[in-house]
């Protein structure tokens, strides 16, 4: 992910003073993603990922308590390593910092995922999905319907009528799709292709649960399609939605409220990610490695989604 914030040799060996991973070799910033600094760190003994969060709202003990229930599950996911008394997160330099085990595999961002990507990758959020009823605390998350309207009145200013209309259009659909009451519980909210680790084919973890919270499940279904389904036009490739939605029926049974809300919540995941990229195009956070994406992208996919009313394909 991008890197705001840098650590010195001499920091580095002090904070792993306080844990027993042992001594510092090296560290390398990973520029994939958004949100927080991310890297490789080396240690006499493994290879670990060390966070440190720079979005101040995170709900980092939901996170961290949801990925240690997930583990325990047999849904291979990066556990906290915890300091010498016991803390998952420590404080540095005003900014929460975790180290994490480093899951074997690498993300998929850039590649067109196949069929057999797709049935794993839904097969494993159902079990997520199942596996975190027990997760008992209650999160609405940092992108609840507030997140949508306060950003769409910050991007006002800098939007033209068209957008502004689109918006306002959209967020009348996210409001229908959230007093739908949908079958709902904990959500990743954020499983893009980089946040998936394979070995060629085959499914090895699941990554940054820093969005994670409280939702209705056809919205994660909604997010993964909208970015592993996709056509070069960016429209919906069918034999992988079919694919990826099939193999996540067989674990939890979509209902048909949910097939008929399928093209609402499609847009409401598309909507989602078109703000939160024009909020970083226009308010962008200063860092040393930077990664932006397009907005227009997730724009394009919006008035497709708009346009083409499409439907789940269940066997």
């Amino acid at each position: 992910m991008s890197v705001y914030t840098r650590l010195t040799k001499e920091e580095l060996e002090q904070l792993l003073n306080l844990y027993d991973i042992g001594s510092f070799i090296s560290i390398e910033g990973i520029s994939e993603g958004i949100t927080n600094s991310n890297y490789y760190l080396t240690t006499s003994q493994n290879k670990y990922i060390l966070t440190i969060f720079e979005e101040p709202n995170l709900n980092l003990n939901y996170a961290i308590d949801l990925m240690d229930l997930l583990s325990i599950n047999q849904i291979p996911c990066p556990i906290p390593i915890k300091s010498k008394v016991g803390k998952p997160v420590l404080n540095f330099k005003g900014k929460p910092l975790s180290i994490f085990t480093l899951l074997p595999g690498k993300t998929i961002t850039k590649k067109i995922p196949s069929e057999i990507m797709c049935v794993q990758i839904g097969d494993t959020l159902a079990k997520m999905h199942l596996h975190s009823k027990k997760h008992k605390t209650h999160y609405s998350g940092l992108r609840d319907i507030k997140w949508f309207k306060e950003t769409a009145i910050k991007l006002n200013p800098i939007l033209d009528i068209e957008e502004k209309n689109l918006i306002n259009k959209e967020l009348e659909n996210l409001s229908y799709c959230l007093e739908k009451n949908l079958p709902s519980g904990v959500i990743h909210s954020d499983l893009f292709r980089d946040n998936a680790m394979f070995i060629d084919d085959n499914l090895t973890g699941v990554i940054d649960f820093y969005y994670a919270c409280n939702g209705y499940y056809l919205y994660d279904l909604a997010i993964i399609v909208n970015d592993w389904c996709l056509n070069k036009d960016m429209t919906i490739n069918l034999q992988r939605q079919d694919a990826l939605v099939n193999s996540y029926n067989k674990n939890r049974l979509i209902e048909k409220s949910e097939k008929e809300a399928w093209p609402n919540a499609l847009r409401h995941a598309a909507l989602r990610f078109w703000l939160s990229r024009l909020h970083d195009k226009h308010f962008p956070l200063d860092g040393e490695i930077t990664h932006q994406l397009d907005p227009n992208d997730f724009k394009l996919i919006l008035i497709d989604r708009i346009q083409n009313h499409y439907n789940l394909h269940i066997d």
